[in-house]
């Protein structure tokens, strides 16, 4: 399987510490999961580094299942929206 490559963008420090907190709470769900997927035979369920772009963060996430990162960008676009809803 081709890796399937996620670039989020982080705006505050706010948006860190949920980032933080969803993907804690993402892994710590489908740790069972992952270490039954095919995939995670060869390579590492989930990849996360974090860059620099410009004035803010990036977090890149490379997943070895396109289904967790499709679960993964859901949950997040969730999370964020609702710490958006805060904000505003």
């Amino acid at each position: 399987m081709t890796d399937v490559v996620i670039k989020l963008p982080i705006k505050s420090d706010q948006e860190a510490n949920l980032f933080s907190t969803y993907l804690n709470r993402f892994m710590q769900g489908r740790s069972a999961v992952a270490d039954d997927l095919p995939e995670a035979i060869d390579a590492p369920y989930l990849i996360v580094h974090s860059d620099l772009n410009l004035d803010r963060e990036l977090k890149v996430l490379t997943f070895q299942n396109l289904g967790a990162a499709r679960a993964f960008s859901s949950g997040w676009a969730r999370a964020r929206g609702a710490l958006d809803s805060k904000i505003a």
